[in-house]
């Protein structure tokens, strides 16, 4: 039993619980093996949503088909440039410390730039 095959024939039954994609075109990738379970990474075509799972398979059609794991594809950056610029303009204007601007998110607050 090829595992790989196995669980992309399975995808399709199932949809991203984020954005409701149909996971028949996501990517899944083997990380690893345990006994008779794989450790898979599934990311969503659509939204990239990521999430591991542990797929138990019967022990004796476990070991007929090694695992072949798939190089892995170049990332997207994390931040676009917009992104950047609108982090730098915030940055431009406020006036707190490090700790209150990496705290959280419900408690940062800026004040306005009086230059």
């Amino acid at each position: 039993m090829n595992i790989l095959r196995f669980l992309r024939e399975q995808a399709k039954d199932y949809n991203c619980s984020v954005c409701g994609a149909n996971h028949s075109r996501s990517d899944i990738r083997v990380l690893g093996k345990l006994e008779s379970a794989w450790i898979v990474r599934v990311t969503c075509a659509k939204c990239e949503t990521a999430f591991k799972l542990l797929v138990v398979v019967d022990e004796q059609r476990a070991a007929i088909s090694p695992v072949k794991e798939e190089p892995e594809r170049p990332k997207r950056p994390a931040v676009s440039a917009d992104e950047v610029i609108d982090a730098h303009e915030f940055l431009e204007g406020y006036r707190g410390d490090v700790r209150t601007l990496f705290g959280r998110s419900d408690k940062v607050k800026t004040e306005p730039d009086r230059s």
